[in-house]
């Protein structure tokens, strides 16, 4: 006869009972904004701390900002005209009018657009948040008058913060409608003193973070789940690395039959500020008394643990910052071209997501007031774009891309997919980092200049393949 189960045994999952082997765990376990404000500014702190002080750390976050905003994200305008066809005149004055406020975004004058994205995607590693705030240059030499002034996460505040409406509430500095969490507001305090909180606005300010749970108003860094880890595992090696060093640099300790009388030496020695001990390159020689002997030292820590001591502290960081292994260590030997491949395809489809949000919360919001100011200042002579303004937003942003890691089969791969009809030629550039339009209108001028030297594209080529510097490489 079986054994009788209550009711209230299957209404609970297995990992919610209390065991024997959980020990006195219980987990705890709050509101995301209640978490983010008790932990928030301390794993802001270890993260820098890590970032400046382990290099792997330091390297993950450059992989990523790499690998996600590369140079600068780069726009391609596809805007369309009132009959709802492509506009290439207007896309072009656009483009044009969006690199020159690239120039001068920063209202410091000291960062270009494309490296204020670069910030904001480290910020977003390190403090799991970033923010721009919307002002206005009264510089009469600038294209718009619209210009970017970057805030530190730290700088936000709840002290001294007044709401202006009583259905408002104020947590972390974020100002927020009570009933349906609309952001109505920042309080940013004085970074160089403890004056009054400033009150900005959220429709001037950008605030960039990952959301991982409902109602959530502040970001916390990817990299916190590593940070435990990361401290331990740093301590380990450095213990390790003293531990070889140490243990090749003593080469013999001194044996005594009188004890007394070598601390009696000792201390006068140390008293006439005479210790003869010397060093000869790696290994240290003490001088004995009568009576003493000798005894070398062994290595106990031979040099062949280090390796997958240090792979394995590298696995692990890998997996909590999110890096592949071989880019994180830059250890590529004994790997072949189809397994480059598949770490390379692997971290790629891991940063999609990443890439995407970074163009929502940064590069999008950035243009559209670009194109505001850049309307208003009559900059851009778009009538009824405050009626509808989404045909003239159409954009294409064009994330960095890693060069193939092998070119040729990439090539022929790509030219079958789109025989097949798979692919399409601008699916096929954009995979290189590209705009269809612009490598077309480069090879018209590739040919224009042929045809003005009286040359061919067939003799061009030909002298390309047999120069010097290709037949070296092939």
């Amino acid at each position: 006869m079986g054994s009788v189960v209550s009711l209230k045994d299957f209404k609970r999952y297995a990992a919610g009972k209390p065991s024997r082997s959980g020990g006195d765990w219980r987990p705890v376990d709050s509101g995301i904004n209640d978490l983010i404000s008790m932990a928030g500014p301390t794993v802001r702190a270890k993260v820098r701390q890590l970032i400046r002080d382990f290099p792997y750390f330091a390297r993950a976050k450059r992989i990523i900002t790499d690998f996600t905003v590369g140079e600068g994200i780069s726009l391609q305008s596809r805007a369309s005209g009132a009959d709802g066809k492509y506009n290439k005149r207007l896309a072009q004055q656009i483009e044009d009018g969006y690199r020159w406020f690239c120039d001068e975004a920063d209202i410091a004058g000291k960062l270009h657009l494309k490296e204020m994205e670069r910030l904001s995607r480290d910020q977003d590693t390190e403090c799991g948040e970033y923010f721009y705030i919307k002002t206005r240059s009264k510089n009469r030499n600038r294209y718009v008058p619209l210009a970017l002034q970057m805030y530190e996460a730290d700088w936000l505040t709840t002290y001294g913060a007044q709401v202006k409406n009583r259905n408002h509430r104020i947590e972390q500095g974020v100002e927020f409608h009570a009933e349906t969490g609309e952001v109505k507001a920042y309080h940013f305090t004085d970074p160089n003193g403890y004056g009054k909180p400033q009150r900005i606005e959220a429709d001037q300010v950008i605030h960039g973070f990952e959301t991982l749970r409902p109602g959530q108003l502040r970001g916390i860094s990817p990299f916190t789940p590593g940070v435990i880890v990361t401290e331990d595992l740093k301590d380990c090696m450095e213990g390790e690395i003293d531990g070889f060093k140490y243990a090749s640099k003593w080469l013999a300790i001194v044996k005594s039959m009188d004890p007394v009388a070598r601390q009696k030496a000792l201390t006068t020695k140390e008293a006439n500020f005479l210790q003869p001990i010397e060093e000869l390159e790696n290994g240290i020689i003490e001088y004995v008394n009568p009576g003493e002997d000798v005894h070398l030292m062994a290595n106990p820590r031979p040099s062949g643990n280090l390796e997958p001591f240090v792979r394995l502290i590298l696995s692990m960081l890998s997996v909590s910052t999110g890096v592949p292994y071989e880019l994180l260590s830059g250890d590529y030997h004994c790997l072949n071209w189809a397994v480059i491949k598949v770490v390379r395809a692997d971290f790629k489809h891991v940063l999609k997501p990443v890439s995407a949000r970074h163009i929502r919360q940064n590069c999008q919001p950035i243009f559209r007031a670009f194109m505001d100011d850049a309307v208003l200042s009559n900059r851009l002579n778009i009538p009824g774009y405050f009626f509808n303004p989404y045909p003239y937003l159409k954009a294409v942003w064009q994330p960095p891309v890693a060069d193939p890691v092998d070119k040729l089969r990439d090539v022929k791969a790509d030219i079958e997919e789109m025989q097949q009809n798979l692919r399409s030629p601008q699916e096929v550039v954009a995979a290189r980092g590209r705009q269809l339009e612009d490598v077309l209108d480069e090879i018209a001028d590739a040919k224009k200049m042929m045809k003005d030297r009286g040359l061919t594209m067939e003799e061009v080529s030909t002298a390309l393949a047999n120069n010097p510097a290709a037949l070296q490489k092939d």
